[in-house]
C-alpha cells in the first residue's frame, strides 16, 4: 500500500504540466479525478485491512467458543448417552470399547474403558473427559493438572442415569436437550411400569438370578442398575440383598436360592455355552433349569450397559417375566 502511494506521488509531480496543459482540457480533469480516487484509496484500503482482521479474530474465537466445549467419553454408555441427547457435535473423541451408535466409530480413539491415553487425549484438546469410572484414580487429577476436567459420572441406577444426562446437558450449554431427553425416558418409563403393575397385581413375581459373566460366576447386588432394571420389569432379584455390587457367587449359593427364571445377560442368543448351563453341578434341580426358563436372548448390551439402551433391557425383560406370570398361577 505504501508503495503504491508513493507511485501516485511520483506520477503526480511527474505529470502535473501534462494535466495543466494537455491538448484537450477534458483531459486533464480525467487525470485529476483519477489521482483523487487512488488518494481515496489511500483511507479505502486500510480499513479494509481492519475489517479482515476483525474477521479473523471473530472467527477464531467462534472456534473457541466456550459454549461449544469438546468432550471425550471413555465409557461406552456416556457415548451412547451423548449421541441419545442429540449432542454427538461436542465429542472429539471416545474409548476403543465405544462402538455403539455405528458413528462414533469414525472418532479418534482416545484410550480404553477407564484407562486414558493422556497424550492422545491432550491432543485431541478436550474440555472435559467423560468417564464412569477410572481405572487409576489418581489420573484425575493428572488430567486436571493438564487442564482437562474430569467427569465422573456412575450410572449405577436409573436415578444416576438421568443425574448425569443433566450433567452432560449443562456441560454443553444445552439445557433443553436435557430436559427433552429425561422426559422422554421417564414417560417410557411410566408406561412399563403401568403395564408391569397390572400383569402382577395379582400375581407373585418370578425370583430372578441374573448372571454378569460366568467365569468366574458374577451376579448383580442390590446396589446396581441391573437390580432396577429387574425391578422395573418385574422380577425380584436374588442378589438383592448382597452388599457387593458385582460379587462372585458360589453354585450352592445360588442353588440354595433356587430361582424361577435365569437372565444369562453377558450371553448372546445362538451361545455355544448356553447347552453347557443346565449341566453345572447342582444345577439340575434348579426350578428354572427344570422348566426352561433360561433367558439369553437380549442383546448384551442392553443388560449391561447403563445408558439410553437401558430402557430397552428393562422392556424386553417385562416380556418375559410377564409371559413367565401368564403360564402360571402363583399369586402372591
Amino acid at each position: 500500500m505504501k508503495q503504491l502511494l508513493q507511485v501516485v506521488r511520483l506520477l503526480r509531480r511527474r505529470t502535473g504540466r501534462v494535466t495543466e496543459n494537455a491538448a484537450h482540457p477534458r483531459a486533464g480533469t480525467r487525470l485529476r479525478k483519477f489521482f483523487q480516487s487512488l488518494e481515496k484509496a489511500r483511507v479505502f484500503f486500510p480499513m479494509i485491512g481492519k475489517l479482515a482482521c476483525a474477521l479473523f479474530f471473530a472467527a477464531s474465537a467462534a472456534i473457541a467458543d466456550p459454549a461449544s466445549p469438546r468432550l471425550v467419553s471413555l465409557s461406552p454408555n456416556l457415548t451412547e448417552l451423548v449421541y441419545s441427547m442429540g449432542l454427538e457435535a461436542h465429542l472429539v473423541g471416545r474409548s476403543s470399547a465405544c462402538d455403539e451408535p455405528p458413528a462414533a466409530k469414525a472418532l479418534p480413539v482416545a484410550g480404553d474403558f477407564g484407562r486414558p491415553n493422556i497424550e492422545q487425549v491432550q491432543r485431541l484438546k478436550p474440555d472435559a473427559l467423560l468417564v464412569t469410572d477410572l481405572e487409576k484414580p489418581g489420573l484425575v487429577q493428572q488430567m486436571q493438572t493438564v487442564g482437562i476436567e474430569v467427569k465422573v459420572l456412575p450410572c449405577e441406577s436409573w436415578n444416576s442415569l438421568i443425574g448425569a444426562a443433566q450433567e452432560i446437558a449443562q456441560l454443553c450449554h444445552a439445557p433443553e436437550a436435557g430436559t427433552n431427553w429425561i422426559g422422554r425416558m421417564n414417560a417410557r418409563r411410566a408406561a412399563l411400569e403401568t403395564k408391569v403393575e397390572a400383569c402382577f397385581q395379582d400375581r407373585r413375581r418370578p425370583r430372578v438370578y441374573v448372571e454378569i459373566w460366568g467365569d468366574p460366576v458374577t451376579t448383580a447386588g442390590g446396589a446396581t442398575f441391573m437390580n432396577d432394571m429387574i425391578r422395573l420389569a418385574g422380577g425380584q432379584n436374588i442378589g438383592a440383598e448382597l452388599k457387593q455390587q458385582y460379587p462372585h457367587v458360589s453354585a450352592e449359593w445360588i442353588i440354595q436360592q433356587n430361582p424361577e427364571l435365569i437372565v444369562l445377560a453377558w450371553m448372546k442368543s445362538g451361545s455355544p455355552s448356553l447347552a453347557g448351563i443346565a449341566r453345572r453341578p447342582g444345577w439340575s434341580g434348579l426350578q428354572a433349569i427344570k422348566e426352561n426358563q433360561l433367558i439369553a436372548d437380549i442383546n448384551p448390551d442392553f443388560l449391561l450397559r447403563s445408558g439410553p439402551r437401558m430402557i430397552l433391557g428393562a422392556e424386553a425383560l417385562a416380556e418375559r417375566f410377564m409371559a413367565w406370570a401368564e403360564k402360571t398361577s402363583l399369586t402372591h
